[in-house]
């Protein structure tokens, strides 16, 4: 039977719950029925066991794929392979979800207790970068920036989808021209409200009903329409105004790091850094250098 250990949780917020299971079976047939308490993604980081839907259905799960799993399911488990495995689980509050689903494929609206269509899909490269970059960024900052982590995981949940989909395009859809202008106006008016609440510790679902939208769907409306993510904008925004600050010379670069809603100084220097390829730090001393060189320019006139 399987010892599955669930880890501490890496975030948890009324839309997502991300956490690490730890399994090490004491025998490799199949187990007892399980049902699935989550609508989510799993996503086996090592080991490989076996998914029994049905006695013709079976799906292998190992680092290559994605899970997807509706709540109430029922299945079993086996480990052909001694070791076990270890997985990360990203769950999904359900209305959320179902929402965001039924805008791809609005067939899910006959059966929304069943969200998932597919078992499983193939994990990609960069499906696999970007939860291992999830899972990084929860360690160090989860708890401080729910807006980036719901948002990451929102994207996680688009790519593992658009894997599943038979069809290449079907993440795209035609927009109608009324339909298009409802989008821009979200879109402007997420940006006034974000450029509002530039230090504000933000949630996904906060923000969403700060502008009448549904939390998944404004993440998902945002990045088409601006080619950016939502934590992205505001962190350009965060951005904008430190070098603002650097450049009149703000002395501690800490307290202007937490007076921007960055967690600490190396979370804002790293993501300094990300944009323009040099610390905040080294910013502010080039900047004194030029000023004192056009001084002493002025001065030898």
């Amino acid at each position: 039977m399987p010892d599955s250990t669930l880890s501490p949780t890496f975030f948890r917020s009324s839309l997502v719950t991300v956490s690490d299971v730890r399994c090490r079976p004491s025998c490799h047939s199949c187990g007892p029925e399980e049902n699935a308490s989550i609508h989510g993604l799993v996503f086996p980081r090592t080991g490989i066991f076996v998914r029994h839907l049905s006695a013709k259905n079976h799906v292998v799960a190992d680092p290559t794929r994605v899970l997807f799993f509706n709540r109430h399911e029922t299945y079993r488990v086996s480990h052909p392979v001694p070791g076990g495995d270890d997985c990360t689980t990203v769950s999904f509050e359900e209305k959320a979800l179902v929402d965001f689903l039924q805008a791809i494929d609005p067939s899910i609206a006959d059966s929304p207790s069943r969200p998932f269509r597919s078992p499983a899909a193939a994990s990609s490269n960069a499906l696999l970068l970007r939860l291992h970059r999830l899972r990084q960024f929860l360690r160090r900052h989860g708890d401080a920036d729910p807006l980036a982590a719901e948002e990451m995981c929102v994207s996680l949940l688009t790519e593992s989808v658009a894997s599943a989909s038979p069809q290449p395009n079907r993440l795209v859809r035609p927009v109608r021209g009324a339909t298009r202008r409802a989008h821009r106006d979200l879109v402007v008016a997420t940006c006034v409200m974000l450029a509002r609440r530039v230090p504000e510790k933000m949630t996904l679902a906060g923000l969403a009903r700060a502008v009448f939208s549904s939390p998944f769907h404004l993440a998902r409306i945002f990045r088409r329409e601006t080619g950016m993510s939502l934590h992205g904008h505001r962190n350009r925004l965060r951005l904008r105004l430190a070098i603002e600050h650097l450049a009149n010379g703000t002395p501690d670069l800490t307290m202007l790091a937490l007076d921007l809603g960055f967690s600490s100084h190396a979370h804002f220097t790293h993501t300094f850094q990300g944009e323009f390829g040099c610390t905040p730090s080294h910013f502010r001393r080039e900047l004194s250098s030029r000023r004192l060189r056009e001084v002493n320019r002025t001065l030898n006139a």
